[in-house]
């Protein structure tokens, strides 16, 4: 058995619902406003971001079904990338029966049983290792500008200004039947020490502070720090629902 402490904060922002939601490592999270702290001694652990595709119909919807589907069948996965990538295209088939029509949600999360973890994302909700030494991302965004990064259109470092930054091309959901005919879901094997930390937000949070920012502010203590990063994104000034969980394994 394995223990963890972990930290989440959800915040509103300036939209008129939460289209964000999280689950904790305990419990499935939907609300306006949110920070807590809590110890699980656990055999297995499950933490994730969903952000329901803002503009579009019932993302709120979309990202706690999903929320909701992962946690449920999560004690059954195989924390490998077959087991995971089987689980979440078990999902998009229950979402494209039972989630409102043209409504998605991107899905970031981390699973961990023994000293076998597995990271995974479908669009620009982001997971990232926390180390002493910087922020290193082990999440790839499904975006268009990602999409020009990586066919070397841009350099990275103009990413986070591009103007199209927010067009997201995949995810679970209606909304993304098409994009599951051609693009995969990215999966990072990952063997959590003792001591590690992990970072896990919608774009709400990154989309205001960079990495280098996101990294001074968890230092030196991730978890410690949790409120200092909940306080220092509403100072930044909230564009989006934003949520993020903070993970360390002990």
């Amino acid at each position: 058995m394995m223990k963890y402490t972990v930290f989440s904060g959800m915040m509103i922002g300036p939209r008129s619902r939460q289209e964000d939601c999280i689950m904790d490592g305990t419990t499935v999270c939907q609300t306006d406003r949110l920070m807590s702290q809590k110890d699980m001694d656990a055999d297995q652990f499950l933490a994730c971001v969903c952000d329901g595709l803002g503009g579009h119909a019932h993302g709120d919807a979309a990202s706690r079904f999903v929320c909701e589907e992962i946690s449920s069948l999560f004690p059954q996965t195989r924390p490998d990338p077959p087991g995971v990538r089987q689980m979440l295209a078990k999902i998009q088939e229950s979402a494209q029966r039972m989630v409102p029509e043209n409504s998605g949600t991107t899905v970031a999360g981390l699973m961990i049983r023994g000293r076998q973890g597995v990271v995974f994302n479908a669009g620009d909700s982001r997971v990232y290792r926390i180390l002493p030494t910087g922020m290193t991302r082990l999440s790839h965004d499904h975006s268009l500008v990602q999409g020009l990064v990586d066919n070397s259109f841009i350099h990275q470092d103009t990413a986070a200004a591009h103007p199209l930054k927010n067009i997201v091309e995949f995810g679970i959901g209606p909304l993304f039947t098409p994009g599951w005919d051609h693009l995969q879901i990215h999966i990072h094997e990952e063997k959590p020490a003792s001591g590690a930390g992990y970072l896990i937000c919608s774009d709400g949070l990154n989309d205001i502070l960079t990495d280098p920012e996101l990294h001074h502010l968890l230092m030196p203590d991730p978890i410690e720090n949790g409120q200092k990063l909940f306080a220092a994104a509403q100072k930044k000034g909230l564009t989006d629902n934003t949520s993020f969980i903070i993970v360390k394994v002990q």
